[in-house]
């Protein structure tokens, strides 16, 4: 095994520098002996970064010394001329997931929200760190991905999170501060067992050790090579994806991906990643798979996880928020308006003049000339159940058909009436007359809907 590197200042400005290039710097600093290393090796050549070094304390006020451990953080920014900003979070275990995932989930969300754009948040997890969280990963089954442990680097919030210790041990940056002089703040629930990272680092990795010395070295070793085998699956799954993304939240099946379990798995994951949802576990995504390769064009094949929800229609999947899209609401169009508002995610219906029409500088709205009263709503508020095109009737439910609306979105797509009679869906099906009355008076129809998939919807259409 190769000896271990020291951590030094000059060693830190190296990487920094070898990282993709950050609007300013911000330290998550505990007050421990890893972000002490970090944020005072940084502070010894902040001058020559040309960005500003700030850093951030997270106080969650579970120990009775948290408050203690602020102060002691703010006199060490203030020595070294470093702005620290503290936030304190209330950790409730709302999740279920317990106290340890719930700090980390509120800690990187208080952080990220501080983090202004381009800006990246250094942390000081280190190659220790990293063997841990790849038992960890072990021990919860993780593929691949868990398998890769924790990234260089990644998005968060309106920059990034940056991790330029991975490199050194603890050891090295423990004896980087005996060399400086520099103390830090011990936190006993460090040594609590309890916490399943400590058990590791204090119960498990010792009795490895005594079997396979130097047995965190060795555990990084599989980390990279799991790593490079992400990076060469994540390049097939981004192939598929640039073929058969038809919209960022609707994907296209194929035959090949249908038969294939594990290309599935495989595009879906990584699909979820890039839309910046949670991961489907395992045995669920397992069972959506098998439904939808015994699925004919069943709009009732569907998985929910985390608040989302995916579903299957037509030999697309469509991934989307799990909650209710309301209805387009039923409303008459007033008089002297150009538009209305359907709501947050049907959004707007414009009736407008086109060109230079007649009437438009005179300060009228469209509707004050329509040949009656005009009314938009859903399909659960029509009593008209088709639209006359010459001398054909086309039902509602074939016009949907027809644009390929799945069946759980037909309640969001607005539905004109004129003196009760159907005569526009969206804005793309035209009962005859009103056509003709729209068209001899210059006038357009536009649907401006809010929600993504109504987007996608809209623009299909229109193709």
């Amino acid at each position: 095994m190769h000896r271990a590197p020291a951590f030094t200042a000059e060693r830190l400005l190296d990487i920094l520098r070898s990282f993709p290039a950050a609007s300013t710097y911000v330290v998550g600093f505990s007050g421990g002996a890893d972000s002490t290393a970090l944020l005072h090796a940084l502070s010894t050549v902040k001058n020559r970064l040309e960005i500003p070094v700030s850093a951030i304390h997270v106080n969650h006020g579970l120990h009775e010394h948290a408050d203690l451990w602020q102060s002691q953080c703010e006199t060490f920014c203030h020595q070294h001329k470093i702005t620290l900003v503290c936030l304190q979070i209330r950790l409730e275990n709302r999740s279920g997931k317990g106290l340890e995932a719930e700090a980390r989930h509120l800690r990187y969300e208080a952080m990220s929200a501080e983090l202004q754009p381009g800006a990246s948040l250094l942390t000081a997890h280190h190659a220790d760190d990293q063997a841990e969280t790849l038992l960890l990963n072990l021990m919860r089954g993780s593929g691949v991905d868990g398998l890769s442990a924790m990234p260089e680097s990644r998005p968060l919030g309106d920059g990034f999170l940056q991790r330029p210790l991975l490199g050194f041990q603890n050891n090295a940056l423990k004896d980087y501060l005996h060399e400086h002089a520099i103390e830090w703040t011990e936190d006993p629930s460090n040594q609590h067992l309890n916490h399943d990272r400590n058990f590791v680092r204090h119960e498990l990795i010792p009795i490895l050790e005594q079997r396979w010395p130097e047995v965190s070295k060795r555990l990084l070793l599989t980390r990279k090579a799991m790593t490079d085998a992400r990076h060469l699956l994540e390049r097939l799954a981004d192939t598929y994806l640039e073929q058969s993304l038809a919209h960022p939240f609707v994907l296209r099946l194929s035959s090949q991906l249908d038969g294939d379990p594990e290309l599935f798995k495989l595009v879906i994951r990584r699909w979820m990643k890039q839309s910046g949802t949670s991961s489907i576990p395992a045995y669920r995504l397992e069972s959506f798979h098998e439904q939808v390769r015994q699925a004919d064009h069943d709009n009732k094949v569907t998985v929910c996880w985390d608040g989302w929800r995916l579903r299957l229609y037509k030999q697309k999947l469509w991934l989307h928020m799990d909650r209710t899209i309301p209805p387009c609401p039923l409303m008459t169009w007033p008089q002297g308006q150009n538009e209305i508002d359907l709501g947050d995610d049907a959004g707007h219906l414009v009736m407008q003049w086109e060109g230079e029409a007649e009437n438009q500088l005179d300060g009228q709205s469209p509707v004050d000339g329509s040949p009656g009263i005009l009314s938009v709503g859903s399909r659960i508020n029509m009593t008209d159940t088709g639209i006359q095109q010459g001398e054909h009737h086309k039902s509602l439910k074939n016009l949907f058909q027809t644009a390929d609306i799945p069946p759980w979105l037909r309640d969001c797509i607005p539905l004109c009436q004129l003196n009760g009679e159907l005569v526009a869906m969206g804005d793309w099906y035209y009962n005859g007359q009103f056509a003709s009355w729209m068209s001899d008076n210059n006038i357009s129809l536009q649907w401006r809907p809010r929600n993504p998939l109504l987007q996608f919807i809209l623009a299909q259409q229109h193709q």
